[in-house]
């Protein structure tokens, strides 16, 4: 009699994000997950309670593999922290297009994981008051939001020169509206 294998939660998280990833959200059932998994669906009942929770589960595993996907490009000192966000967030959505979608355009409203520390970022390198801070990132998340959507539905509509040639453009543009009596920093 041939050894069965053990399944883990992590290996079911694992299978549920590959559905997600090959067939988007709506594809997401227990059946579908122990298709992947090669198993009948009594291995995840026993690990994840029902559906919802395998779901909440899955959303931690999506925003892990975003946080990844952010902390790479905040790796690169070539380009301002808060630029590495926003490029980190569209790149997510370009290499993880169900897994965006899941996080991002389910309709559950997801917020940003790293909003405060965007906001405290900007606070910092920018001399912000925290709330025009936080009208500032919200202005730009819109912003992003456009790109991620656009890069989610098209991989090469834009390149990773353009890309961050339009955050910066937007950038100085929403500069110029918060600031109109500040000196331009980029101009030193």
């Amino acid at each position: 009699m041939p050894k069965q294998r053990k399944i883990t939660s992590e290996a079911v998280l694992k299978a549920a994000a590959e559905v997600v990833r090959e067939g988007g959200a709506e594809a997401l059932n227990v059946r579908s997950v122990a298709a992947q998994l090669k198993c009948s669906t009594q291995p995840i009942y026993s690990l994840f309670r029902n559906m919802e929770s395998l779901r909440r589960a899955l959303h931690g595993e999506a925003k892990a593999q975003y946080k990844k996907h952010i902390d790479e490009y905040l790796q690169d000192t070539s380009r301002s922290r808060y630029e590495s966000f926003g490029m980190g967030f569209v790149s997510f959505a370009r290499d993880e297009k169900g897994l965006f979608r899941y996080l991002f355009l389910s309709g559950k409203g997801t917020p940003d994981p790293f909003l405060d520390d965007i906001v405290e970022e900007m606070v910092t390198l920018y001399h912000m008051p925290a709330w025009i801070a936080q009208a500032f990132h919200a202005d730009m998340a819109v912003f992003s939001f456009g790109l991620g959507v656009l890069v989610n539905k098209q991989s090469d509509a834009l390149t990773e020169e353009q890309i961050s040639g339009a955050f910066k453009r937007q950038f100085y543009a929403l500069y110029g509206y918060y600031f109109p009596n500040r000196q331009r920093f980029w101009e030193n």
